[in-house]
């Protein structure tokens, strides 16, 4: 059955068939060649997935993130950024993966992040003389923070499917999101020396520091409000998503005084699109996981694993490879729905914290987004840039290699994901 399910996904995909739709039609092949299972479990299957609490958080944090995007936030944030670390060597590279790091905070979509901040400093990245392929690795990359620093639309997703507490998810993205922008910082660094456009410009001041972030406090405020009230057990992740959207269009509408019902309404319809194009995915995948359990895909992934090492460490890795393969083919939100049942099963066989597990293979996923041919990001920032994918290709490689390395040092140093879930739960 296994082997049915994969080869029916991979012609449909070959036939150009949307991912969403591919999965649907493989499920429902194997299911009708398979006497002993039921059609039924096409329908169940399929609302089963979306009925879920947890999940209801989605479309209201895609909200809360549109309505901040389209209320001026972002250019705040940017400004903030600029203040921080526009003044050192390769300033405005800087500058958008400081800003990434801080509008993670806001929508807790990569995707969303690197279409806002990718708007702005993409076009001004080039007019001070960076290279258009530079300038649109850099916010794609740097937007791979979105999903590891809270709140987290990925983590939410992952906890969901993985019955892991979401918010110590929240928490243990933290610092491997902080790692991926420091990480990132120093390849700038080191691809900027001796260019004649990445020369400083302007000096720090505390003064301009103080101006910006007050400009942007509001933006700054919001990821501890809502990632605070579901620690503080006073809301769940989906009463935080529809807290969320209030405080953003309070923002928005009465101190920003940019969102009119004209933007609301295009707001809200841009929301209902991401947020359908999402569910669909979940409801189809919901399936196709379901079917991957039936089959005991995870004794079977497990055992292939064990074949070749049995230490759980090797093991970990081959998964991450193996992950970062089928991101360059798949679509990440399909991606958790087909293999985390099977991943988190195989993590609790080695004995590895389900929290610190969890956001290792939620890093490894996301490595999808930035891998060809997919490549979800690089493509939001070849079309802000102007250039195609292929014009891209030379460097993309070279900007992998923190996330890789971020990946395998979360993976292998536990508490660079435990340590503020632990402190925090005690």
């Amino acid at each position: 059955m296994i082997g049915t399910l994969f080869m029916s996904f991979a012609v449909c995909l070959a036939a150009g068939i949307p991912v969403a739709f591919s999965i649907g039609l493989s499920s429902l092949f194997v299911i009708a060649l398979t006497p002993s299972l039921s059609m039924k479990i096409m329908i169940t299957k399929t609302f089963g997935g979306m009925d879920s609490f947890p999940l209801m958080a989605i479309p209201f944090f895609i909200l809360a993130g549109e309505i901040m995007g389209r209320s001026g936030m972002t250019d705040r944030i940017v400004g903030f950024a600029s203040a921080l670390v526009g003044h050192i060597r390769g300033g405005l590279a800087h500058v958008n993966i400081i800003a990434n790091m801080l509008m993670a905070g806001v929508s807790g979509s990569a995707a969303a992040d690197c279409s806002a901040t990718g708007s702005i400093l993409i076009p001004a990245m080039i007019k001070e003389g960076y290279k258009p392929d530079f300038s649109a690795l850099v916010t794609a990359f740097a937007s791979t923070m979105g999903p590891m620093i809270p709140p987290s639309i990925f983590m939410i997703i992952y906890g969901t499917i993985a019955g892991v507490s979401i918010g110590a998810l929240f928490l243990g993205g933290i610092i491997p999101g902080i790692l991926i922008g420091l990480f990132l910082m120093g390849l700038v660094t080191i691809l900027t020396r001796g260019a004649s456009y990445a020369v400083p410009k302007g000096r720090f001041t505390w003064r301009a520091v103080f101006v910006r972030g007050r400009e942007a406090i509001w933006a700054l405020v919001m990821p501890g409000i809502v990632v605070g009230g579901i620690l503080g057990g006073l809301m769940t992740p989906t009463e935080a998503g529809i807290v969320a959207v209030v405080y953003s269009l309070l923002v928005g509408v009465v101190f920003y005084r940019a969102v009119t019902w004209i933007v609301l309404r295009e707001t809200v319809m841009a929301a209902a699109m991401a947020s359908a194009n999402v569910m669909l995915v979940v409801a189809f995948a919901a399936v196709f996981g379901n079917l991957l359990t039936l089959a005991r895909f995870d004794e079977i992934l497990l055992r292939l694993f064990q074949q070749t090492t049995s230490n759980p460490s090797l093991i970990v890795a081959e998964i991450i490879v193996a992950l970062l393969i089928i991101g360059g083919i798949m679509d990440e939100i399909a991606t958790a729905f087909m293999f985390v049942p099977s991943l988190a099963a195989i993590g609790a066989n080695l004995g590895y914290d389900p929290v610190h597990f969890g956001v290792v293979m939620v890093l490894a996923i996301l490595l999808g987004a930035v891998v060809p041919p997919v490549a979800t990001l690089l493509f939001i920032g070849c079309s802000i840039a102007k250039i195609p994918l292929s014009g891209i290709m030379r460097l993309v490689w070279i900007f992998l290699v923190p996330l890789v390395l971020v990946t395998f040092l979360i993976a292998y140093i536990p508490p660079l994901v435990t340590a503020i879930p632990r402190l925090v739960f005690k």
